[in-house]
C-alpha cells in the first residue's frame, strides 16, 4: 500500500497532468490574445482613471472590502476523490501530512492572486495617500500572514457539517480581514490592528480547542473538491471536450415564453433543442447573465467612449465564442440523432439564437453606456456592437463551429 506521502505525491501530479492537458487548448488558442489585448486596454484606461482621483476618494476602503473578500475565500485543495471516503477513512488519523500539505500547497496556489490585486492597487493608493512602493512589501507579507490564518480556521471550519455555519464563518472572517486590512492601509493607531490581530487569533485558538478531536466531514470535503474542479472543467470545456464535466440543469419556468415562438414543425426542432438548452442550463445562461452584468457596469461607470466600445467588442466575442460549445451538449444522446431532420440545421439554428443573444447584449450596452453618460455614447456602442455580433454570428461563427463539429 502507498505511503502518505508517496499518495500526496500522486494526487499532486495527477492534478497538474490534468491542467496542463487542458491548458494546451485553452491557452493556445487566439483567445488568449484577445484577452490580453483586452487586459491591455483595461490597463491602460484604468491608469488614466487614477490619475484623475483626489484625496477624497476612499482608497483603504476599497483596497480593504475586495482583499478581504479575496483572503475569505480561502478553498483548502485537498484532491480527494469520491472513493478516499471509503478507503481513506480507516487512515484518517495519519492523513496529518497529508493535509498539511494540501493546505500549503492552497496558500501558494491562492497567494499569486492576492500580490496581482495588491500590485494592481498600488497606483490608486499612492495617487491618493502619496507613500512609496516600500510599502507594497510589507503589505504583502501581512496579506501572506492573514492568508495563512484564513486557510487554517477554514480548514477547521470544514468539520462541521452544516452548511450555515461555513457560510457564517466567512462572514466573520471577511469581516476581521477588511477590518485590519482598512486600519492598516489607513495608517491608522498600532493599537487598533493589535485589538483586531488579537481577536483573529482568539478565533482561531477557539476553532482548534473545539474542533481538535472533531472527525473530519468526507463527504464534504470530496464535495467541495468536486464543485472545485467541476468549475475548471466547465471553462475548458469552452475550448474542448471534457468527459468528466457535469452541468446543472434549472427549470426557470418564467423564461418559457422564450420558447412559445418557434414553429411547431421540423425546421425549428434544433431551435427549439437550443433555445432549451440555453434556458435550462446553469453553464450557458448564468454564464450569459454574468457577462452582461459585468460588461454593463464597466459601461455604466466609464465615460470614456473608447474604451466603452472596446468593452463592448470583447464582452460580446467572449459570450458568442463561449455559447459556441453548446452544439456538442447532446451530441452523446441517440435520441437527437432520429431526428427526421438536416444535419446542417444544427449549426443554422444554434447561429440564429447566438446572434440574438449577441443583439440584445449590444442593446444592453448601449442602455448602459446611456445611463452612465450620454445619448452620443449609446448611440456609438449600439452600432458597433450590433455591426460586431453581425459579423461575429455571420462570419467568424460559422467557421469556427465547423472546427467543433469535427
Amino acid at each position: 500500500m502507498k505511503t502518505i506521502d508517496q499518495l500526496w505525491k500522486s494526487r499532486i501530479e495527477a492534478y497538474y497532468k490534468e491542467l496542463r492537458k487542458y491548458l494546451r487548448y485553452m491557452l493556445n488558442d487566439h483567445l488568449l490574445f484577445v484577452l490580453v489585448f483586452g487586459l491591455g486596454a483595461v490597463l491602460y484606461y484604468y491608469s488614466g482613471w487614477v490619475k484623475t482621483l483626489d484625496e477624497t476618494f476612499p482608497a483603504p476602503l476599497v483596497m480593504a472590502v475586495i482583499l478581504g473578500a479575496l483572503l475569505a475565500w480561502s478553498s483548502v485543495y485537498t484532491f480527494l476523490m469520491r472513493a478516499d471516503t471509503v478507503f481513506l477513512l480507516p487512515l484518517e488519523e495519519r492523513m496529518a501530512p497529508y493535509f498539511r500539505k494540501a493546505i500549503f500547497t492552497s496558500f501558494i496556489s491562492q497567494s499569486y492572486l492576492l500580490i496581482a490585486v495588491l500590485a494592481l492597487f498600488m497606483p490608486l493608493y499612492m495617487q491618493v495617500r502619496g507613500g512609496s512602493m516600500q510599502s507594497f512589501f510589507l503589505w504583502v507579507i501581512i496579506l501572506a500572514v492573514m492568508k495563512g490564518w484564513n486557510l487554517i480556521v477554514r480548514w477547521h471550519v470544514l468539520k462541521i457539517q452544516e452548511k450555515e455555519s461555513r457560510q457564517i464563518d466567512w462572514i466573520v472572517r471577511f469581516a476581521l480581514n477588511g477590518l485590519l486590512l482598512y486600519f492598516v492601509f489607513s495608517g491608522a493607531s498600532i493599537l487598533f490592528i493589535l485589538i483586531v490581530a488579537a481577536l483573529m487569533a482568539a478565533y482561531l485558538a477557539y476553532f482548534k480547542k473545539i474542533f481538535k478531536r472533531m472527525a473530519l466531514k468526507w463527504e464534504t470535503l470530496v464535495q467541495l473538491e468536486e464543485k472545485r474542479m467541476a468549475a475548471f472543467y466547465r471553462l475548458a470545456n469552452l475550448f474542448t471536450d471534457v468527459p468528466h464535466l457535469r452541468g446543472t440543469v434549472k427549470r426557470r419556468k418564467w423564461l418559457d415564453g422564450l420558447l412559445g415562438s418557434v414553429p411547431f414543425d421540423s425546421a425549428g426542432t434544433y431551435t427549439y433543442l437550443f433555445r432549451r438548452t440555453f434556458v435550462r442550463m446553469n453553464e450557458f445562461f448564468g454564464l450569459y447573465i454574468r457577462l452582461t452584468v459585468i460588461a454593463a457596469l464597466i459601461i455604466g461607470f466609464s465615460d470614456q467612449a473608447i474604451l466603452q466600445l472596446i468593452i463592448s467588442w470583447l464582452f460580446i466575442y467572449l459570450t458568442g465564442f463561449q455559447l459556441l460549445p453548446m452544439i456538442r451538449r447532446h451530441e452523446m444522446k441517440i435520441w437527437v440523432s432520429l431526428y427526421p431532420v438536416a444535419e446542417e440545421r444544427k449549426s443554422t439554428s444554434l447561429l440564429s439564437l447566438i446572434g440574438r443573444l449577441l443583439f440584445v447584449q449590444a442593446i444592453i450596452f448601449s442602455a448602459a453606456a446611456w445611463a452612465g453618460h450620454s445619448i452620443t455614447h449609446a448611440g456609438i456602442v449600439l452600432a458597433a456592437g450590433l455591426a460586431f455580433a453581425f459579423f461575429f454570428a455571420k462570419v467568424y461563427a460559422p467557421s469556427r463551429l465547423n472546427k467543433l463539429v469535427r
